[in-house]
């Protein structure tokens, strides 16, 4: 996925690109795709949360892993739905904001 799909064209300070709205609806905008360099807190904290999942699954039998991991399915359920509510609410208010910007508030009652 492309963050943005910027062209290098440029007119004084402004940098052309695709359309936002289109190239979000054909899903080519994400904004989970970063990198994180390997020293990031971020990869540090995913380690240490692999590390702790691979201590407590040894601590568990057959049937305590499938409890488990149901649970664990259903919290990354949570979480991708959480993100996506985030998101469509983030971009309702940044169209707000954008009308109100650009119409000096006249539009937004």
């Amino acid at each position: 996925m492309v963050i943005l799909d910027l062209k290098n064209t440029t007119k004084g300070n402004v940098l052309f690109m695709k359309s936002v709205i289109k190239e979000l609806y054909h899903g080519n905008l994400g904004f989970d795709s970063w990198t994180y360099g390997k020293d990031s807190p971020f990869v540090k904290a995913a380690q240490k949360k692999a590390d702790n999942m691979k201590a407590l699954m040894e601590t568990f039998d057959d049937s305590q892993k499938e409890l488990f991991e149901g649970y664990i399915d259903a919290q990354g359920d949570i979480e991708a739905i959480t993100r996506y509510d985030t998101f469509v609410e983030a971009l309702k208010f940044g169209i707000l904001l954008m009308i109100e910007v650009f119409s000096d508030g006249d539009d937004c009652e």
